[in-house]
């Protein structure tokens, strides 16, 4: 029986005695199945994020807990660059990651047009590599294209005769046009407990909220122990808060609901 991503102490891949203290030179063989087992390991690591996550296999983003995965946002100095967060990629053959912001260009900085304004795109590779095709100058400017494999991250429109790259389109600079993929939040599967509203019921009261806001289509209403039918029976609130029933529950009702936490 094949035994994936699990320690096989009959395996020359998993025993301690694959190396030896101060073993030198190292065999071909131990060296082949040393970095087949590490293949296999995150071959195995990378197909459980992607079913956890989506299984069309993205590219996505992973957001870490409130983050802002991979933004490309403005800065000061050097002028004519862009900063990058943080965060986490992948698609269907790869997962890629960045620890620290960084700066764009690594070097130098975006060179204005000179007679029409110009797009040019940035995106990261599934090596993990920078990706920033400069696009043609036009009076009506497109965006070039990035190679296959490529997560998007932003378009830089350039004016001539621009001195900063701003977030947002000031009239006069170059701004950034986000184009990054689906974010898929680390919090989409974490189950509230079943809670009861604040409010009780009183035979007029139609409206009810949770302690924290939910996941659009998540909410779950129960009256008496009974799950109510969503459209039906109530409506879930469009600031995701709360939720509004059709016909007001009698004073009495024990009221409970449950939820994905947003």
């Amino acid at each position: 029986m094949t035994r994936v991503g699990q320690h096989n102490p009959e395996s020359i891949a998993n025993v301690s005695s694959l190396w030896a203290y101060a073993e030198s030179p190292v065999t071909s063989a131990k060296m082949n199945a040393w970095a087949g087992n590490l293949d296999a390991g995150f071959w195995l690591l990378h197909r459980i994020v992607r079913l956890m996550a989506d299984n069309e296999g993205g590219p996505y983003l992973i957001d870490e807990l409130g983050a802002n995965p991979l933004r490309v946002r403005e800065q000061t100095s050097p002028d004519l660059t862009v900063r990058v967060d943080p965060g986490f990629a992948f698609g269907a053959d790869f997962l890629i990651g960045l620890s620290e912001e960084a700066t764009l260009p690594t070097t130098g900085a975006f060179v204005p047009p000179t007679t029409n304004p110009r797009i040019d795109a940035i995106g990261i590779g599934e090596d993990g590599e920078w990706e920033i095709v400069t696009g043609t100058e036009d009076a009506s400017p497109t965006a070039p294209s990035l190679s296959a494999g490529t997560v998007p991250l932003c378009e830089i429109y350039l004016r001539v005769g621009s001195i900063s790259i701003k977030d947002t389109d000031d009239g006069s600079n170059a701004y950034i046009i986000d184009t990054r993929p689906k974010v898929l939040s680390t919090l989409a599967h974490r189950h509230s407990d079943l809670e009861q509203p604040a409010e009780s019921p009183d035979g007029a009261r139609t409206q009810f909220s949770t302690s924290i806001t939910f996941v659009s289509g998540s909410l779950r209403v129960y009256a008496n122990g009974l799950i109510q039918i969503p459209g039906v029976h109530y409506t879930g609130d469009a600031g995701l808060d709360g939720y509004t029933f059709t016909t007001a529950p009698p004073s009495g009702f024990v009221l409970a609901h449950e939820y994905l936490i947003q």
